[in-house]
């Protein structure tokens, strides 16, 4: 009986070999051609007193228990695999947040769950079930129902891609859903947010507004457009991470923040979105100078006072009270050039040469004084004493061809202006 159970199983075993270790598939291979005495199935009980053949354990080549009978050996690479399995499938994916920021979460993600229902139950805004606790919201009608379509003032900035991207969208229609947050969760999160430049509508901004999480670009364009002319644009609810938590602004960063397309001054953005209201006042006035048409270089250097720029490490963890060190001066510095120069086309302070020769100048008078107040004192003197024909030389300055940039000149004026302002304050500096 035992010979007839293995006869009929071998060919079910012999099909599977393709799945066996190679090792143990040649083992059996030699035991099917009856070069080995070793049986391979033993007969175990059914029901009904028939037997069936079942494996019996494989040979191998390592020692054998007291009992004699001998078991296969574990590969070392497999356990190791398969620790890492289980490590995978243990593995905790809820983000780890402080005692402070859960308490702050669970006041976002109340508001929010009631926002979320408030906005499916509102007549102003069409929806569609999505999921357990989430919609589909048509905000081309939104819109035209009232609702007014918002975006951070913290966001990055949109190139050429947004046009070619709605134009794209009305040939061919939208075919993603954009992510939004009402302005009500915005406030909790502490985001702050503005109407798009685009946006022809003024007026209060209401707690049912819609904030663009993701699809700011697209928004853009599209409140470009007269009303009849906008296509349709669905957009969704964020979603809760892995500890249930309504987290707006890590949504926004992780969806807005790509670091391998994104340069220094974009991670500015990701650096205010992570500390919101606590944020340093010397990244604020570096986003809003940015906004205005400022150069990095020339941003960092007119906040900082410093001859360089702020370096991406130093803006994603560095300690914003030394790198924004001498900030308010740095502001009245700013004010004072502002109101001689202005902010035109000319780019004289968006532009790094001119806000590098400031800096300078002001050191050596800080080099010169030891006092940081001093030193300014005396530097927005100069700066208002700046005779009108110069500034007027220094914001018409042109390269010429005979080599000299205007940036050059314009160093060069600075550096004459101030040579004759020194010499009237009978100051003497290295």
């Amino acid at each position: 009986m035992e010979k007839i159970f293995e006869n009929e199983n071998m060919n079910e075993v012999n099909n599977q070999n393709e799945n066996v270790n190679p090792t143990v598939q040649d083992e059996m291979e030699l035991a099917n051609t009856g070069a080995s005495p070793v049986n391979y199935f033993k007969p175990m009980s059914i029901p009904g007193g028939a037997s069936k053949a079942q494996p019996a354990p494989l040979p191998t080549s390592g020692k054998a228990k007291d009992n004699g009978s001998e078991k296969p050996a574990t590969s070392e690479k497999s356990g190791v695999k398969a620790k890492k399995a289980k490590a995978a499938v243990e593995k905790d994916y809820k983000p780890i947040y402080t005692d402070q920021k859960k308490k702050e979460l669970d006041f976002v993600s109340s508001i929010a769950k009631d926002a979320i229902q408030l906005t499916i139950e509102d007549s102003d805004i069409p929806t569609v079930p999505f999921g357990d606790h989430n919609c589909l919201i048509d905000l081309t009608a939104a819109y035209k129902n009232g609702i007014n379509l918002l975006t951070p003032e913290v966001n990055r900035k949109h190139g050429k891609d947004k046009d070619r991207t709605g134009e794209s969208i009305r040939m061919y229609g939208a075919q993603r859903h954009l992510l939004v947050i009402t302005k009500s969760m915005a406030d909790a999160a502490s985001i702050k947010v503005a109407r798009f430049s685009s946006d022809k509508r003024t007026g209060d901004m209401k707690d049912n507004d819609l904030v663009l999480i993701d699809g700011n670009g697209r928004v853009e364009y599209l409140l470009n457009l007269e009303e009849q002319d906008m296509p349709v644009f669905w957009a969704t609810f964020i979603e809760p991470d892995a500890s249930g938590y309504y987290n707006p602004s890590k949504a926004m960063e992780i969806i807005n923040t790509n670091r391998l397309m994104w340069k220094t001054p974009d991670m500015v953005q990701k650096r205010l979105l992570e500390e919101g209201d606590n944020a340093p006042e010397g990244f604020l006035l570096l986003h809003q100078l940015l906004k205005n048409g400022y150069m990095y270089q020339a941003a960092c250097m007119t906040c900082t006072l410093a001859s360089d720029r702020i370096k991406q490490k130093e803006v994603n963890t560095g300690d914003a009270t030394k790198i924004f060190e001498y900030l308010e001066s740095a502001k009245k510095i700013h004010s004072a050039l502002v109101e001689k120069f202005g902010e035109g086309d000319d780019k004289t302070l968006k532009t790094k040469e001119f806000p590098k020769e400031v800096s300078t100048l002001w050191h050596r008078l800080m080099d010169k004084f030891k006092e940081e107040e001093k030193a300014t004192e005396l530097f927005i003197k100069f700066i208002h004493g700046f005779k009108d024909t110069k500034v007027s030389e220094v914001l018409k300055a042109e390269n010429d061809k005979n080599g000299m940039k205007k940036d050059d000149k314009r160093k060069k004026i600075l550096n004459e202006q101030f040579n004759q302002f020194i010499g009237r304050e009978d100051i003497e500096l290295d």
